[in-house]
Formats: structure tokens, sequence, C-alpha cells
């Protein structure tokens, strides 16, 4: 296990490392971390989306309100499984802390490091937004992995926190898909 943690580590430094510490870069990767509320990115994305979509077909469709509920769903599933459960069960400390970052620890929370719930969160909801709209897929899978990268960028996070968690998150909008399946038909 040490070895484990000693290459997360590790990785985790050397891609913290890639991205120079910048005004711009603080500014850019605090906007996607937003201190927790990284919903507020998801509710701005998928009104959006759904702008873009009742601009062709005015009105509020069936699918959109199926939309709608899998995203909450899936978004809050993940959340208090990721908050509420297994940071508890992990109890690994975050790297600020590992690392001695104090000016680090404002901008991230006191809590456990692994999952990242802001990863996780933001793969299940990139997942559920492509589910119901395959063509800008690559723009929410965008959005969720400059959010894991600000995680690791603000010290907030290690490498194998966002991974973790973006499995997690993909694999619970997956299972929300899957459990409601004949309601979104």
């Amino acid at each position: 296990m040490e070895t484990l943690l000693q290459f997360d580590a590790t990785w985790t430094l050397f891609f913290k490392n890639l991205i120079p510490v910048t005004p711009f870069f603080d500014m850019f990767f605090s906007f996607f971390s937003l201190r927790g509320n990284s919903i507020l990115i998801w509710l701005f994305v998928m009104g959006f989306t759904i702008y873009l979509e009742e601009s062709r077909n005015p009105g509020i469709s069936e699918r959109d309100k199926k939309f709608t509920f899998v995203f909450f769903v899936s978004f809050f599933l993940t959340s208090l499984l990721t908050i509420f459960i297994l940071k508890d069960i992990f109890l690994r400390p975050r790297p600020y802390v590992e690392f001695n970052l104090p000016s680090v620890s404002k901008t991230c929370p006191a809590d456990f490091s692994f999952p990242s719930a802001h990863a996780s969160t933001a793969f299940a909801a990139a997942s559920v937004l492509t589910f119901f709209d395959k063509k800008r897929k690559l723009f929410y899978y965008l959005i969720a992995i400059l959010i894991a990268v600000s995680r690791i960028y603000l010290g907030c996070h290690y490498l194998l926190d966002i991974l973790g968690g973006a499995l997690l998150g993909w694999s619970i909008s997956q299972l929300t898909i899957y459990l409601f399946r004949k309601e979104i038909k």
C-alpha cells in the first residue's frame, strides 16, 4: 500500500508541476473548482443545453423533464456516496496536508481526499449529459476533465483521488440511467 501511495504522490506532483503557477491559472482553475459548488457549473451547462434544444423545439418536453430528473438523481447520489460515506471510510489526508502547503488550505476543504467529490460529480454530470445529448460529448467531458485537473492544480487531491472519483461518478450515472431506462424512453 505504501508503494501505491508513493507512486500516487510522485505522479500527482508531476502533473501538478506541468502547469505553471500563475495568477491566470490560479483564477482559471479556481473557477472550475468553485469551492465545492461545482454544481453551479453543471446547472449553467444544463440550462445552456436545454436552451439550445428549446430554440429548435419550443416548450419544455417530456424528455427535458426526464433528463433533469436523471441528472439530479445521479449527481446527488454521487455526492452523498462520495462525501458522506467513502471519504470517511478511506480517511486519506489531502495533499496540501501531506506536502505542508498552508496557503492551499484556503481553497481546499478540511475533510478527506479520496475519492474526489468534484471529479465524481463532474463525471456523473458529463455522463448523463452525454447520454441525452451525444453531439456535445467532448464539451461535457472537457468540462469534467478541467474540474478534475483543477483539484490537482490547487493541491486539494491526488491523481488517484481524481481517477477514482471519475470512475465512481461515471459508474453511478450509468447505473442511474440503467435503473430509469424505462422512464427515459
